[in-house]
Parts: C-alpha cells; sequence; structure tokens
C-alpha cells in the first residue's frame, strides 16, 4: 500500500507532464489543420528548443529570458522551415513529401544535437527551488510552475486565436481553407504563423521539460508520439480536446508506474487509444 506523499506526487507530476503534452499537441494540430501536413520533425524542435536554453544559460542568461530568446529563435526557425523546406512542394503529394522532408529534417536535428551538445544528458538550472507541503507531501514549486507556464500559454493562444484579427484568419484556414482564401486570407502567411507558433510551444514544452527533467539529443521522440496520442484522444482542432487528451495521458503516466509498474504505464496509453477511436473515432471533443 504507497503512502498519500507518493500518491500526490505522482499526481502532480501526471498534470506537469500532460500539460507538456497539451503543448506539443496544440502546435501539432496547428500546423496539421492549416498545412496539412503532420510535421513528424516537431519532437526534435522541442529538443533544439531545450538545448538551446541550455547553451544561453551556459553564456549566463537567465534561465526564463533564456525560455523567451529561445522560443523566438524556434518561431523564426518554423518560418524558415515552412518557407524553404514545405512551401516549395506544397503542389507535390502534401502527405508525402511532409514525411520525407520531416523525417529527414528529424535526423538531421538529432545529429546537429549529438555533435554540438554530445551524448551525455544535461541538465537546466531549476525555474524554482523549493516544495510546498501538500497532505504531507513535498510537491516541488518547479513542477507546479511549469503547470502556470503552460496554462498561461494556452490563455495567450486562446485569446489570440479569438480576439486578433491574424487568429481569427488562422481559425477560418484551418476550418475552411479554400473558403477563406475567397474571402482574402492569405494561405501561405497562415502556414508562417502556424509553424511560427507551433515552434514556439515546442520550445517552450521542451524548456519545462528539460528544467525539471534531463536533457539529451534523442529527447525528442517520446514527447512527439504522446503529442500525437494527446490529439487523437482530444479530437483534432479542439483546444479543450487538446487539454483532456494530455490530462488523461499524464496522469497515466504519472499514477501507473506507481500503480502497476512501468511496463503497464507504457501499454495502457495505447490500450485507451484504441478504444477512444473504436467508439469516438474523432476523439472526445473532435468536430464531426
Amino acid at each position: 500500500m504507497k503512502s498519500l506523499d507518493v500518491w500526490v506526487q505522482a499526481i502532480i507530476n501526471g498534470v506537469a507532464l500532460g500539460w507538456l503534452y497539451v503543448l506539443m499537441a496544440l502546435g501539432m494540430t496547428l500546423i496539421l489543420s492549416i498545412m496539412g501536413i503532420l510535421q513528424l520533425a516537431h519532437g526534435e524542435i522541442y529538443m533544439m528548443g531545450a538545448f538551446l536554453v541550455y547553451y544561453l544559460t551556459r553564456q549566463s542568461i537567465g534561465i526564463y529570458p533564456a525560455i523567451a530568446l529561445s522560443m523566438v529563435v524556434m518561431a523564426a526557425v518554423g518560418v524558415i522551415l515552412e518557407r524553404v523546406l514545405f512551401r516549395p512542394r506544397a503542389n507535390q503529394d502534401v502527405v508525402l513529401t511532409s514525411i520525407v522532408i520531416s523525417t529527414g529534417l528529424t535526423l538531421i536535428l538529432s545529429s546537429a544535437a549529438v555533435v554540438g551538445f554530445g551524448l551525455y544528458t544535461k541538465s537546466l538550472p531549476f525555474l524554482i527551488s523549493g516544495s510546498f507541503s501538500v497532505a504531507g507531501a513535498g510537491v516541488p514549486k518547479d513542477r507546479i510552475l511549469v503547470i502556470g507556464f503552460s496554462v498561461a500559454a494556452l490563455l495567450l493562444l486562446y485569446g489570440f486565436l479569438k480576439r486578433t484579427r491574424l487568429g481569427l484568419a488562422m481559425v477560418a484556414s484551418a476550418q475552411n481553407r479554400e473558403g477563406s482564401f475567397l474571402k482574402g486570407v492569405n494561405p501561405n502567411q497562415m502556414s508562417m504563423a502556424a509553424m511560427a507558433i507551433g515552434c514556439a510551444l515546442a520550445a517552450l514544452a521542451g524548456a519545462l521539460a528539460g528544467s525539471i527533467l534531463q536533457l539529451q539529443p534523442y529527447m525528442g521522440s517520446l514527447p512527439m508520439i504522446n503529442g500525437l496520442v494527446t490529439i487523437v484522444l482530444g479530437g483534432l482542432g479542439s483546444i479543450p480536446g487538446a487539454v483532456i487528451g494530455g490530462m488523461i495521458l499524464g496522469l497515466l503516466n504519472g499514477i501507473l508506474p506507481v500503480m502497476f509498474g512501468p511496463a503497464v504505464a507504457a501499454v495502457a496509453p495505447l490500450v485507451i487509444v484504441i478504444l477512444v477511436l473504436l467508439f469516438r473515432p474523432k476523439g472526445i471533443l473532435g468536430h464531426d
């Protein structure tokens, strides 16, 4: 029988992981909805964002300015990727070319990280030190801060999509690309914006994850898969669905290892996804 403090820590860790999955899912959803491509190198953007923060903090830049700079730089990288790699091939087989390009990009970025930073794991400075006492359990403050940053990013994105001209144009383009084009929405601008925002969110997720976990060149593969699972669970194009899907997946990954061990924890999310696809193919809150 596990003690109460173990359960509290497992739940907090699960919620923190869930919010990281939400950030990944939101970026991938924007790119998929607007550009119509599955960006398989999104995990490597997550990894590069984290390593950029590591590099900047080694140059005596504070962790918070480093995270902000990483988001800006990776947003610019996203614009370059869209302009140079994805847009020139927009008239080709979109699905096939995007898979080939992003797979190649995955290999290039992970190899660059190995060359630049080596294979040994590294750590970022703590966002904040110390812990709270909840029901007799010590809850690290940095987990709470990770959740807070993630929630703030979600609210800013939601406000941007609902309150700004560019955000409304992106929503219209995602819902009906041809119809929005007839209304004067430039699809190229929407694609650039989607890639920039998606990469910035991935960089934020990577930096937050690096502050509570560890960095290594292949750290992006599992978060990308979990981001895809979050999209499947919540439903493509639904922000509330992404939150629900991320929380389900995060809590499973936080609690199941304590209850049943890592083997069951690795299989359970896949079983949940299969069940959701069987009974709700569009996801929990997916659009019909």
